[in-house]
């Protein structure tokens, strides 16, 4: 989130139109094993994640991320854009039941091709 953030400060720095995003970034395992690097993720998971969208002349918001150093994609799935990152916690909510239990919450992401 910190990269996220001073990204859109240095966008907005610059003259540019800038916002926060906060979602999912998914990595999934390659078909084929890199020969000559790194071949990514030994298993297929899923990231609360945040990035920068910056609004460009012509092609309109696009998003960066720097932390992964990647344009946007369809990898990341936003799920919240604000000003700034105060308006999108990470994690955000209330619990409600009896005394003495112990709040619990299970987070599920599928993604199928359409």
């Amino acid at each position: 989130r910190d990269s996220a953030w001073l990204l859109v400060q240095i966008m907005r720095h610059r003259g540019l139109a800038a916002r926060f995003v906060s979602g999912y970034l998914i990595q999934l395992t390659p078909d084929v094993k890199s020969l000559d690097g790194p071949s990514g993720p030994e298993a297929d998971f899923t990231d609360l994640h945040a990035w920068a969208e910056v609004y460009l002349p012509g092609p309109g918001w696009k998003g960066f991320d720097p932390t992964s150093g990647l344009v946007t994609g369809n990898q990341h799935i936003p799920v919240a854009v604000a000003r700034h990152p105060e308006a999108v916690p990470p994690v955000s909510g209330s619990f409600v039941g009896p005394a003495g239990q112990l709040p619990a919450l299970t987070v599920s992401v599928r993604v199928r091709s359409l």
